[in-house]
């Protein structure tokens, strides 16, 4: 497979039809992978063999990278270890353990070997699977650059792909940009995290931890978030109970059952907005809850972006995955937990963050570096292109039903609330149509397939991705309509391109065939 350069990547992606199969945007470390028309979705999530012969990329939680595979193969052949097969490899030994224990294996089962940590997999196929589940609900999986150096080091490859990087104090520089974006006094109240679910879990993690020494052990969530989210809590990944408020907007219910559980509560997780129906709660009114409940308050801010709302002063931590609009560039898995100073857990905060997360690879962080430079930039044209796009959109009726995003009728009072700056909605975009969705997404001319928030448009049939095995049963998909979705809905992440080709790309899509 022929792979671009950072200086190609641009022109990889675009406003044009990729070809299914091809990593987006076309680096070796590319977060993000070409699925064209949902029939190739439906065969890339059903496991259909066909597909996966030609798709055989992936979000690098779900879909182990190959230079990752490469390492594995790499470890089972080293006699000296004695391995075998079946291994799955970590960011640290705190994950292989952590993955070792949740799948009920001896620590005996984590390996290091040429630098690498990870699991030596059992036999049994429960077992294998609650391991896969943890590194991917917790984000703790093996860099691809890692990988990558692991491979040269070995002789297996000639050489890194060339990119651009900062490698002077990484870290330092990612912090200090966080803490100014954030308005946090003190960099070190942001910690750096293996990718953006490394983050929330660790969140959720440092804070279960505190509030477990008060006897409290139960979390609620607030709507249909992020489903790596919610597995942390209906899977038990991280041992606590969870009530869900299946509405953001219900202030009455959530503090209805806050105030019902006040004595057992150890956090509220809420998104803003949330992810995928882009609701955004009233965080105002969340902090008084979470005090009265004496409760942290836990918020993933990544659709959103520091940049375009301050929540910070109202939680007690918030989560971003800098994957997204931090970057921009969708070949680096990166996250950050912030914590607000005044928090009266500030100072357990801090270092139960780090205990609980795995740090990122150096060069991911030199990556990520380079990167944030841009971010602000970034997403002021991303906020710009998005006000463009939505007012074409809400005026092709004969397609579009309606539109989830910041802005919409439901949301916008309580994202204002919280909004830094006037006309800054974020690029993210739920599109609710009143046709087929094959019928638009099969013909609109843009990356498509998993993540978003990169510098380019991406749209993704995100109700197929997050949550195919919902859509295949009658239940699923009542359970899906019940909380305002079903398959005909789009996703779009707008990018930075001239809203003029943006609005053409799209135009041509929704057209009558």
């Amino acid at each position: 497979m022929t792979l671009e350069t950072p200086e190609d990547m641009r022109s990889t992606c675009g406003l044009r039809h990729i070809a299914a199969g091809r990593p987006v945007p076309g680096s070796l470390h590319s977060v993000s992978v070409s699925i064209p028309d949902v029939a190739s979705v439906i065969g890339f999530e059903s496991g259909d063999p066909a597909t996966l012969s030609r798709i055989s990329w992936g979000y690098p939680r779900f879909r182990t990278h190959p230079y990752v595979t490469r390492v594995a193969e790499l470890l089972a052949r080293d006699d000296s270890l004695r391995l075998g097969g079946g291994l799955v490899l970590t960011r640290t030994e705190r994950a292989a353990r952590a993955a070792a224990a949740y799948a009920g294996l001896t620590p005996d089962a984590v390996f290091t070997g040429h630098g690498v940590r990870g699991v030596r997999l059992p036999a049994e196929e429960p077992a294998r699977a609650r391991v896969r589940t943890y590194i991917q609900h917790t984000g703790g999986h093996l860099s691809s650059r890692e990988a990558e150096d692991v491979l040269l080091n070995a002789g297996l490859i000639a050489d890194r792909q060339p990119e651009a990087s900062a490698d002077d104090a990484p870290a330092d520089a990612i912090r200090a940009h966080l803490a100014d974006a954030y308005g946090a006094p003190d960099a070190a109240d942001v910690s750096l995290h293996n990718s953006g679910m490394n983050a929330v879990a660790a969140a959720i993690s440092a804070v279960s931890e505190i509030q477990r020494e008060n006897g409290r052990r139960r979390w609620l969530q607030l709507g249909w978030i992020f489903f790596d989210t919610m597995s942390l809590l209906e899977k038990r990944v991280i041992d606590v109970e969870h009530t869900t408020v299946p509405d953001p907007f219900d202030l009455a219910e959530i503090a209805r059952i806050a105030d019902a559980h006040a004595g057992e509560l150890a956090g509220i997780i809420a998104e803003v907005p949330t992810n995928p129906s882009l609701r955004t709660p009233d965080v105002p009114a969340l902090r008084e809850i979470a005090a009265r409940a004496g409760c942290p308050l836990v918020i993933d801010a990544t659709i959103a972006t520091p940049y375009n709302v301050d929540v910070l002063p109202y939680a007690d931590v918030v989560c971003e995955s800098l994957t997204k609009y931090a970057t921009g560039s969708a070949d680096v898995l990166m996250g950050a937990a912030v914590v607000n100073g005044s928090s009266p857990h500030a100072q357990d905060l801090r270092s139960a963050l780090r205990h609980h997360g795995d740090e990122p690879y150096r060069r991911d962080l030199a990556r990520v570096a380079a990167r944030i430079r841009g971010y602000a930039e970034r997403i002021d044209r991303v906020n710009a292109n998005t006000l463009v796009l939505a007012d074409h959109l809400e005026r092709a009726t004969g397609v579009v039903r309606s539109i989830d995003w910041a802005y919409d009728s439901r949301s916008v009072a309580n994202y204002r609330k919280v909004e830094r700056r006037p006309d800054a909605p974020g690029g993210v975009l739920m599109v609710d149509l009143k046709v087929p969705l094959e019928r638009v997404y099969d013909r609109l001319a843009v990356a498509k397939g998993p993540s978003f928030g990169a510098e380019f448009t991406m749209a993704s049939p995100q109700i197929f991705i997050a949550h195919y095995d919902l859509l295949a049963t009658p239940e699923g998909r009542a359970t899906l309509r019940g909380r305002g979705l079903h398959r005909d809905m789009l996703r779009i992440s707008v990018g930075t391109e001239e809203p003029e080709r943006i609005v053409e790309t799209f135009e041509r899509a929704l057209r009558p065939e």
